[in-house]
């Protein structure tokens, strides 16, 4: 689905991928499942004010 430039992407729902994400780069639970869906959906950068995320070494952070 996109509207107006905004696409929606679907969930990673791989409990097992999430704890790995953050077991490995020691992030919270809805942290982790953020990391995991980009990793799934191959999306390499993300907006955030979350500096937790600067330890995922697949993602670029935009920082606001």
């Amino acid at each position: 689905m996109n509207a107006k430039g905004v696409s929606f992407i679907p969930v990673n729902d791989d409990i097992n991928h999430w704890r790995e994400i953050m077991l490995k780069y020691r992030l919270l639970p809805y942290d982790a499942l953020i990391a995991s869906t980009c990793l799934s959906n191959e999306i390499v950068q993300i907006a955030t004010f979350d500096k937790d995320f600067r330890r995922v070494d697949f993602l670029k952070m935009v920082e606001l």
